[in-house]
């Protein structure tokens, strides 16, 4: 599976003053990482096919965002299943190398998410989900509104899922935990810590990126690695 591949970005806000935050979080994460230009960057907006529909004014799969939020929706709890949108993301026909070839999917929504347990039931609510090497989605739902904070908020929470798709934190370390979804979480200051409850926690995780820098020394060396190709098990 290829590392450096490009990345996707998709959303359905259409314009949306936050879309700034989204192409600053991929700039920092990549400064931060020290990547030298081997991450091209897509940005496919509100991605429409012209097949789109068909006659009967059906969304054909694959060919729109709408397609992949509808196919995902929860229509009980009105609400986009996150694991199942995360799994249409990893199967979608487009990473055939003779299409997109293969890359990572950054999707934005507007749509409430959340993500199943065992039983398909699952917590209220997320902000975002990943699944390593593949994609992340993140909601702006809960997040959008929190005042005078949307970019920097937004762009907090773009940030974390990038670093999760990418594999950072390291699951190697001893201050790294998993949490129900095994994404795994840092316990230093550094916003890959866990968050749940919103806004308040992601408002946290916000005003300690902006005063202490958005990783530690641990998560940031782990970002590094990936970047250049390195493991843990090299030292």
């Amino acid at each position: 599976m290829k590392k450096f591949k490009p990345i996707n970005i998709m959303d359905n806000k259409g314009f949306w003053p936050e879309k700034a935050s989204l192409l600053d979080a991929i700039k920092d994460i990549l400064a931060t990482g020290h990547c030298e230009s081997r991450f091209p960057v897509k940005d496919f907006g509100r991605f429409r096919s012209p097949q789109w529909r068909d006659e009967e004014n059906v969304l054909v799969p694959w060919q729109s965002v709408d397609w992949y939020i509808y196919d995902s929706l929860d229509e009980d709890r009105m609400q986009v299943n996150g694991a199942s949108l995360l799994r249409n993301l990893a199967n979608e026909p487009w990473r055939d190398e003779r299409l997109l070839g293969d890359h990572y999917d950054l999707f934005i929504i507007e749509e409430d998410l959340f993500l199943p347990d065992k039983e398909g039931k699952g917590p209220g609510y997320c902000v975002g989900v990943c699944r390593p090497s593949f994609a992340a989605v993140v909601s702006s739902h809960r997040i959008e509104h929190i005042w005078g904070m949307p970019y920097s908020v937004t762009k907090t929470e773009i940030m974390r899922q990038i670093c999760f798709m990418l594999g950072v934190p390291s699951h190697l370390r001893d201050d790294v935990s998993k949490g129900p979804d095994a994404t795994a979480f840092c316990h230093n200051t550094c916003i890959l810590r866990e968050a749940r409850d919103a806004p308040e926690h992601w408002e946290k995780l916000t005003e300690d990126r902006l005063k202490e820098g958005a990783l530690c020394n641990s998560c940031m060396d782990d970002l590094r690695k990936f970047f250049s190709g390195r493991s843990h098990k090299d030292n």
